[in-house]
């Protein structure tokens, strides 16, 4: 499945828009673009907050270069002043784990992520290299809405759900590992699922 889009093109450099919140945490105002190696690792009271699609000329491709990205417990947002919603690319520069993606929520924290509404990538809010091995792991506790579907063919996607979770609409990777005591709902909608590739002829 999907074999037949092409890798999203590497864009201008995204944007860090730091904010200091006191007690040790930090709001992340972020603009789609490039990251080589230089997201921030979040946690519990931190603030991150994704510019969407309309915030410029990089098609609200976040394309992580080397580093991944790792949240535990940080409140996850998309910008309200902007539309057009995101779509994650995942390009590890090795074979550390650290590299992959990994996304844990708490009860102090909420994650809401939708994925982009059109163009090439509508529906794709997760995609990871095709040929990267790095786990992408999502663990829904407390408020949980990601829309869109989770890309990572030749890894393992583990979804895991405390409490009422809705995680994704559309699932494909290599192995899938499901776990936890709550509920976790795939929310499939046509929206917020990769485009089918059409084929027709032409006279």
């Amino acid at each position: 499945p999907l074999a037949y889009l092409p890798v999203p093109p590497v864009p201008t450099d995204g944007t860090i828009t730091k904010t200091n919140l006191g007690n040790g945490n930090t709001q992340y105002v972020l603009t789609p673009g490039l990251f080589p190696n230089n997201l921030p690792a979040v946690q519990t009271g931190d603030v991150v907050i994704f510019q969407q699609a309309s915030a410029n000329s990089n098609g609200g491709i976040y394309y992580i270069d080397g580093g991944g990205f790792k949240d535990t417990g940080a409140t996850i947002m998309m910008d309200p002043n902007t539309t057009g919603g995101i779509t994650i690319y995942n390009n590890p520069n090795g074979n550390s784990s650290s590299e992959g993606i990994n996304i844990s929520g708490n009860s102090a924290g909420s994650v809401t992520l939708s994925a982009l509404t059109s163009g090439p990538y509508a529906g794709i809010l997760m995609w990871q290299n095709r040929e990267a091995t790095q786990g992408l792991s999502i663990a829904g506790s407390g408020s949980f809405n990601l829309t869109g579907t989770f890309y990572a063919a030749n890894a393992n996607l583990g979804v895991s759900g405390n409490g009422t979770a809705i995680i994704g609409s559309q699932y494909i990777s290599r192995t899938l590992s499901l776990s936890g005591n709550g509920t976790v709902n795939i929310n499939y909608t046509d929206n917020g699922t990769a485009r089918k590739r059409e084929v027709r002829l032409v006279e």
